[in-house]
């Protein structure tokens, strides 16, 4: 017997599609505004002087 024999047994029924109109459109230039880029540049910097950091204590464990 066929799903849509047996009635209303549809493993999809209560849900919903994935954008039934009331998500948020895309902005319409996401390069305006560059914080995101001056937090992954400053968020990069860091990374950088983390890690030499780390190097440097594993180099020379003495100093640290």
């Amino acid at each position: 017997m066929r799903s849509t024999e047996r009635g209303s047994r549809d493993v999809r029924r209560g849900v919903h599609r994935a954008d039934s109109g009331d998500l948020c459109p895309a902005r319409p230039d996401p390069t305006r505004g560059g914080t995101a880029v001056i937090q992954n540049i400053v968020g990069l910097v860091l990374a950088i002087g983390i890690a030499a950091f780390m190097v440097a204590a594993l180099l020379f464990p003495e100093r640290f």
